[in-house]
């Protein structure tokens, strides 16, 4: 490299202190985490124990073992989970790091000889005001606009785009526009890389020296490139550095679950510390040399992140997460889109599976493959386990029958304080997930499951096609469950609301578990001891939360459909500049604060299960 630069650390006390506290949650998650996984099998292990002494037959054994299953169920959900659900994969993650918290050291890189970038922009009809915001924010980082070239990747062959950038040109002499063709039939975000990897190259000066993708709502802050690509000129082994997505149009609240910082505050750290970050999707800086050893972008996934990943690593190189804002994006405004988007998602995790037929992933070690699988794997068992729970719990309550059984008053006492301390444990562990995270998790109820049953429907459409012999459906702009984005008439308005939305699934959900409440309460208030018969049936601590959890998860599209919400347009979250329309995300659009999650119910939850513990205790 023709280069003349420095690499100096980031001097910045703000930055400094958040590191600081990290790094002590991070110190912090192991003894918690192990916490959990013992107290948890302790307390299935007696309930196991007290079923098989109890002197009970029929169905007054079976509902409780069933039971036992379903909670054993929801807490491997809880373990698997590894973006959404504290504690999730983390506990794995958590226990293995033990003394090797390390935090990648936050660089600058100084000077104006610096390494040539290739910045590529996917675009797919998103909307031009949405991409032409990005490539302003791109060209202007500070860079020297000598040093790298913006390409725009169209794979909607759009003539308003390619208008708007051949004017763009008069002034940004780096940008460049570049589409398939109007015959592309595979709308995959890796197909469409490949293809800009192969036009740079034919480019004046050949291919740049590193290469960097931004999502196309993606707006990169100045300091992007001066603070990743430092990582790769410090360390000749690592080949490619990550970012953390942040957000800009969340609601206040998050009321729909959109917020990902579990992933980037928690996950990707902890998976950093073990020498296994992932590609972060957008804003990735990485060598050429790399990408091209590999033979370019992965296609064989929609998640090409997650295969470009395993397949690096394949080959010695190192991937490391930087844990600093250098971005800003958007997620879905609408129920719909946000649906979508799940479903997507969906598809895109549980079809990377196919990695192990996958000819290149020959060269990974059974366990780094195993790796790579898991996500897959973990992702398929949530959603069946979710649907299972959905299904089975309200049955349960409907037959009227303890959920806990035991032969005498001091077992009921020691499985109420076995549940008490899991529980407390979970909630500990959640408590640190949800501080990292800006406390933008509900400690108790963070787990947004009411999307499983649209994932649920795309996981058997994909089974569906694979038998069919189709193969695994690939991404398309309209996705893999599509919403029509005008809906005019009033069947297509009933339909939208009462299938599309899911109001009539979680209607019946809800139904179904007020139901089984109102029995439980009937039975109880039929029974000669009303409030032990109550107990050990709803009020169950850890029964109690799993229905409430089920009941008010499925509110939110149901709420949506009763109280619908109108998305905040996207130019008020904006600060522009009316000169050079250049745009980057408004100072309370940016304020973390705002998207926190209220913590109302995690207080009433936990103050019912340390008031009934105790109650039971007691009695």
């Amino acid at each position: 490299m023709s280069v003349n630069f420095k690499i100096v650390p980031l001097d910045n006390a703000s930055e400094k202190m958040r590191a600081e506290e990290e790094m002590k949650m991070l110190r912090q998650m192991p003894n918690a985490g192990l916490a959990c996984i013992l107290s948890s099998w302790l307390y299935f292990g007696y309930s196991f124990w007290c079923i098989q002494r109890a002197a009970v037959t029929g169905w007054e054994a079976i509902v409780p073992m069933v039971y036992l299953g379903l909670e054993v169920a929801k807490a491997n959900f809880d373990l698997l989970n590894s973006e959404q659900v504290p504690p999730g994969l983390t506990h794995l993650l958590a226990l293995s790091i033990k003394d090797k918290v390390r935090r990648q050291p936050l660089l600058r890189l100084l000077g104006n000889q610096v390494p040539t970038v290739d910045v590529f922009i996917t675009y797919c009809g998103e909307g031009l005001d949405i991409v032409m915001d990005t490539v302003r924010a791109a060209y202007a980082v500070d860079y020297p606009k000598d040093r790298f070239r913006i390409i725009v990747l169209d794979d909607k062959v759009s003539n308003e785009l390619r208008s708007a950038i051949k004017e763009s040109q008069t002034t940004m002499k780096n940008l460049y526009y570049s589409s398939r063709n109007a015959k592309v039939v595979t709308h995959t975000k890796a197909a469409n890389l490949n293809h800009g990897l192969q036009f740079v190259s034919q480019l004046p000066g050949g291919s740049f020296e590193l290469i960097a993708v931004l999502d196309v709502d993606m707006i990169p802050l100045p300091n992007w490139l001066r603070a990743l690509v430092p990582h790769l000129l410090q360390d000749m082994k690592v080949g490619m550095a990550n970012p953390p997505q942040h957000l800009y149009n969340i609601p206040d609240g998050d009321p729909w679950g959109q917020s990902m910082d579990i992933l980037y505050d928690v996950l990707e750290p902890l998976k950093h510390c073990k020498n296994s970050a992932w590609c972060t999707g957008s804003g990735w800086v990485a060598r050429r040399s790399a990408v091209d050893q590999l033979g370019g972008v992965p296609e064989e996934s929609i998640n090409e992140d997650v295969l470009l990943s395993v397949f690096l690593r394949a080959l010695s190189w190192n991937i490391v997460y930087v844990h600093e804002p250098v971005q800003w994006g958007m997620v879905p405004s609408t129920l719909a889109s946000h649906i979508k988007q799940q479903n997507r998602w969906c598809a895109g995790i549980v079809s990377t599976a196919a990695l192990w037929w996958n000819p290149r992933a020959k060269k990974l070690s059974p366990g780094a493959k195993f790796g790579a699988l898991f996500p897959a794997i973990a992702f398929g068992f949530q959603i069946l386990t979710v649907m299972v729970i959905f299904v089975a719990f309200p049955i349960l309550l409907l037959t009227g029958f303890p959920l806990v059984v035991t032969s005498t008053t001091t077992q009921l006492k020691i499985l109420t304080l076995l549940g008490f301390l899991r529980l407390l444990a979970v909630f500990n562990y959640s408590l640190l997930s949800s501080k990292a995270t800006n406390y933008h998790l509900s400690i108790v109820s963070s787990s947004h499951i009411w999307p499983v049953p649209f994932q649920f429907q795309t996981l058997v459409q994909l089974f569906l096609s694979i038998v069919a012999g189709h193969g695994v459906p690939l991404f398309t702009p309209s996705g893999l469950i599509g919403f029509k984005r005008k809906t005019t008439s009033a069947s297509q308005r009933v339909k939208l609301a009462l299938w599309d939305y899911g109001f009539f699934v979680h209607s019946m959900i809800s139904l179904a578990c007020a139901s089984g409440v109102a029995r439980s309460f009937q039975a109880a208030i039929d029974s000669k001891h009303f409030w032990h018969d109550l107990f050990v049936r709803v009020g169950w601590p850890p029964a109690f939360l799993l229905c409430t959890l089920a009941a008010t998860d499925s509110w939110t599209p149901i709420g949506h459909v009763i109280f619908p919400t109108t998305p905040v347009t996207r130019e008020r979250l904006l600060d522009r500049d009316p000169e050079t329309k250049l745009a980057y995300p408004t100072a309370k659009a940016r304020d973390q604060v705002r998207v926190r999650v209220s913590q109302l119910w995690s207080v009433v939850a936990i103050a019912y299960v340390v008031l009934v513990s105790v109650v039971l205790c007691w009695l």
